[in-house]
């Protein structure tokens, strides 16, 4: 097939550690999809609250789970440098970091009702989306510590366990989602309340998952998990020094995201239905990327320690390759077959609003085609970057990006076709994070990025 393909850092092999990634991703994406679509069916009005605080939960996740995050390029750099033997005690680190995360949960809880009435929300649907934030923020710890622990796997490039426990974590939850939405069998029916906590019980399944995996295979002499368990205050600064640009960029990224769909909430409840069922099929093309991203991420970094950065950027070449197949089939079906993705909505009862709605979401499932070729390339540069320890411009890339595309939104917004103007404000904004992502890389400051101290000598 030729070295492109089959080389060290070909196709090939990018898809040998980004598939499972992926397959693991896809599963979130699935049971998110799965969650929204059995909430639709359930009620409509609980579907849009579950959007609009299902958005706000990962905006208010998205610092310490972006922190947590950087284990796994941490990880591989050292895989690359031959220092595993740190790998037990930069985890310990991560633990003592998530569990510092839990009186902040516990604020934004109790701050629930009035983040949604400060964002305009419709007032009929506050009770609803503070409920279901506040169970969601149950299991919020719960997803960070697995974050966190997933590291050691993608970072040692042991992709398969994280896909099989996210596989197992994902039929758990549309289990306990069908059973609590609807009240199959002992269950009661508890619609969006029955939603909230499947889902957070599937957090902490799948951390706890991770911990006995890492219990039972990780070796002791190669890894020091057990020497490691003390608070090692350098490493836990290094850790945030590199970790807080990268939860930095994903509060900016998903916070301005979420401000656009609450900015689409306040036009009123059909809108905001209609952008949930096109960001509904988005999401199942975007999250995908996220894993292979990831991939580029660890990739990136060892190679970059190991043989130096012509094979890194090589795999950013390869994965580049991958997303855009992969973006441009989804494209093609938000083109040609909108009708047949949004059938699976014909089957809820919408009300007299149901045709409205479908054929606003139609024209919305345009946008996204337009912009999902730049989303995978903005999405494996930027894990690109953050592998290589460039996690400070990612930041300042998306937040640039995000402040334009929402002071124009706001500054320019037309009295009329409201929804659509929002929707070219997302389009624009993906497109303008592409290119930031693009010319950074190009520029090469990358390459000579030093993330891990090479002088530090761990007991």
């Amino acid at each position: 097939m030729g070295h492109w393909y089959t080389g060290p850092a070909g196709v090939a092999a990018v898809l040998r550690v980004a598939l499972p990634l992926m397959i693991s991703t896809g599963t979130f994406s699935l049971v998110l999809f799965i969650d929204r679509t059995l909430l639709l069916w359930y009620d409509g009005s609980a579907m849009s609250a579950s959007m609009a605080a299902g958005n706000l939960f990962w905006s208010l996740l998205c610092l310490p789970f972006g922190i947590a995050s950087m284990t796994g390029a941490f990880v591989a750099q050292y895989v690359g440098t031959g220092q595993r033997q740190r790998i037990g005690r930069l985890l310990w680190q991560a633990v003592w970091f998530t569990a510092g995360t839990i009186p902040l949960f516990v604020l934004f809880a109790i701050l629930a009702p009035w983040m949604f009435r400060v964002t305009a929300q419709p007032e009929s649907l506050i009770p609803m989306e503070s409920l279901y934030l506040r169970i969601l923020l149950v299991g919020a710890v719960g997803s960070v510590l697995e974050t966190a622990l997933s590291g050691f796997f993608s970072g040692t490039e042991q992709t398969q366990t994280i896909m099989w426990c996210s596989i197992a974590t994902a039929i758990l939850n549309v289990i306990l989602d069908v059973a609590l939405v609807f009240g199959i069998g002992p269950f009661p029916e508890m619609g969006i309340v029955g939603a909230g906590i499947a889902s957070a019980i599937s957090f902490w399944f799948k951390a706890l998952l991770f911990v006995l995996l890492i219990w039972q295979q990780a070796d002791e002499s190669v890894y020091g998990f057990v020497r490691g368990r003390v608070l090692d205050v350098p490493l836990l600064r290094r850790l945030l020094y590199f970790g807080l640009p990268a939860g930095l960029q994903f509060v900016v990224e998903a916070g301005g995201f979420t401000l656009i769909v609450l900015q689409i909430g306040s036009l009123g409840e059909l809108p905001l239905r209609a952008t949930t069922m096109a960001i509904n099929f988005n999401m199942i093309a975007f999250i995908p990327l996220v894993g292979l991203s990831v991939a580029a991420s660890v990739l990136v970094g060892r190679h970059l320690t190991e043989s130096g950065p012509e094979l890194a950027q090589r795999v950013v070449r390869s994965a580049l390759v991958v997303a855009l197949i992969y973006s441009a089939a989804w494209a093609g079906l938000y083109l040609f077959a909108p009708d047949t993705l949004l059938s699976l909505y014909r089957m809820a009862d919408l009300g007299d609003d149901s045709q409205q709605s479908l054929q606003l979401a139609r024209g919305l499932l345009g946008f996204v085609a337009m912009y999902v070729l730049f989303d995978a390339i903005q999405l494996i540069l930027a894990g690109a970057l953050r592998g290589a320890g460039d996690t400070w411009f990612v930041l300042l890339g998306t937040t640039v990006c995000s402040a334009a595309a929402l002071t124009i939104g706001h500054v320019f917004e037309p009295p009329s076709e409201a929804l659509r103007w929002w929707w070219w404000m997302i389009t624009a904004w993906i497109w303008m994070l592409a290119v930031a992502m693009m010319l950074r890389f190009l520029q090469g400051r990358w390459r000579t990025i030093d993330m891990i101290d090479r002088r530090e000598v761990y007991i």
